[in-house]
């Protein structure tokens, strides 16, 4: 991998995702999480505008790529799971356990480009935006860590998905950054949420725009979680109704928004 190269991460949450944020960056190339439920059209297009070098994904999406028309020649793939055979197609596991060691660079400048997390795309083709270690961790720094007080101790339930942004800047590089602890989790039903986060003691966990209620419905009494003590709910503009069923719901002293509503007359 080379200086600058882009590398495209399409996986669900899991450990790997994590490990690829990171080890990418430490290469000094240019990390690009992208929404692993797209389709085949949509991701091709994703390869053909952030010209990955370097593709990191599942079984799952392995053969879809080696269809495309945009994989760039010489492109790599790295397969969580099985890898089909083929000469692109390396497993990611075996290169964990065969490639020689090599120190990491390390010398990505504050405000050299680090990521491109795309738009949705709601009113065109997505945009690649372009963030360097600044943009994110002036977030961490001023937002993230000190308005919820995150801290060494913490204990962070994170089921939102891992190639958003939000999860980029106040799970990864925030957990990251204060040595907190997470659990990561992917599309948990709302019971399986719960349990994790009895399981895990979380002081922190992290929502959608919905509460993660029991399979049955809207709990019969307050869920006990006594060491919560804030939840983050992005996804849409949180409105007071949905704070307050949050901290009734869970007995959550507080909740932190990452949307606010828009005040009328004000620019967005």
């Amino acid at each position: 991998m080379r200086r600058g190269d882009s590398v495209m991460i399409c996986l669900r949450n899991s450990v790997e995702m994590l490990e690829s944020y990171l080890a990418i960056l430490r290469a000094d190339a240019i990390g690009c999480p992208v929404n692993p439920a797209s389709t085949d059209f949509e991701l091709d297009y994703l390869l053909a505008d952030s010209e990955a070098a370097v593709v990191i994904t599942d079984p799952v999406h392995v053969a879809g790529f080696l269809r495309s028309p945009s994989l760039p020649r010489g492109a790599r793939l790295l397969v969580t799971g099985d890898a089909p055979a083929h000469a692109s197609v390396h497993a990611y596991q075996e290169l964990v356990r065969t490639e020689p060691a090599e120190p990491a660079r390390d010398d990505l400048g504050l405000d050299d480009v680090a990521w491109t997390f795309y738009t949705s795309g709601t009113t065109g083709e997505p945009k690649g935006v372009l963030s360097s270690q600044r943009n994110c961790l002036y977030s961490v720094a001023a937002s993230y860590v000190p308005i919820p007080g995150l801290s060494a101790d913490d204990r962070v339930l994170w089921p939102l998905p891992l190639f958003h942004s939000l999860s980029h800047i106040a799970c990864v590089l925030a957990v990251t950054a204060v040595g907190a602890t997470a659990r990561i989790m992917d599309s948990p039903s709302g019971d399986e949420f719960l349990e994790a986060a009895r399981e895990t003691r979380a002081t922190f966990v992290g929502c959608a725009d919905h509460l993660p209620l029991p399979s049955g419905g809207a709990a019969p009494a307050p869920i006990t979680l006594p060491d919560l003590r804030i939840g983050l709910v992005g996804g849409a503009v949180a409105g007071p109704g949905l704070c307050r069923s949050f901290r009734e719901e869970f007995g959550c002293r507080w909740s932190m928004r990452t949307a606010a509503p828009r005040r009328a007359g004000r620019a967005p």
